[in-house]
């Protein structure tokens, strides 16, 4: 009875140890439903927090943006000012540099520009000497011309009249070439 004792022992240990794995068993799967709820109830909890901190955020953003937009915009104008009080001394400072440079620059230029000038004047009073010269002449011709005309006239009324004249002077003179050979040869 011993092996029969020590079987109803083990088989007694066996079912509670059963028992105990079973009771454990029910445990652990109410357990894990508890834990798979509290899971669903803190992942709705987290998701709700997450949704809020979210639309918070937001509004803490749209807040930031409402109050530091019109600092940034008045910082913006401010660097602007300043950049463009830069720009106009820059544009200044530049435009002082190109009139010293000019200054420097001027005497040599004002020098080759009165060469060229020089020049080009002298081309001028020389063609325009040509040109006056040139209406001077016949200004001038048309003057002897006209104060030659009358002469002229007077001369070819005299020159055929001397012309008869001297015609008249040869007849004569060989007529009297003649008589002299006539009477030197008589």
């Amino acid at each position: 009875m011993s092996s029969n004792s020590e079987f109803e022992k083990e088989r007694q240990q066996a079912g509670q140890g059963f028992k105990t794995v079973s009771d454990i068993r029910q445990r652990l799967d109410i357990l894990a439903e508890h834990v798979e709820s509290r899971k669903e109830a803190l992942e709705e909890e987290i998701q709700e927090h997450l949704h809020e901190s979210l639309a918070n955020a937001r509004d803490s953003m749209e807040r930031i943006e409402e109050n530091i937009a019109p600092k940034v915009e008045k910082a913006i104008r401010t660097k602007l000012g300043e950049i463009d009080r830069k720009l106009a001394l820059m544009q200044e400072d530049g435009l002082e540099a190109v009139r010293e440079e000019l200054k420097k620059a001027t005497p040599h230029m004002t020098e080759k520009i009165m060469a060229e000038l020089d020049q080009v004047v002298a081309e001028n009073i020389r063609f325009t000497k040509m040109e006056i010269l040139g209406e001077v002449k016949g200004e001038l011709k048309k003057s002897v011309e006209s104060a030659l005309e009358p002469i002229q006239e007077k001369l070819d009324k005299g020159l055929s009249g001397m012309k008869a004249l001297a015609i008249t002077a040869l007849i004569l003179s060989g007529l009297a070439l003649l008589g002299v050979i006539a009477l030197a040869t008589q």
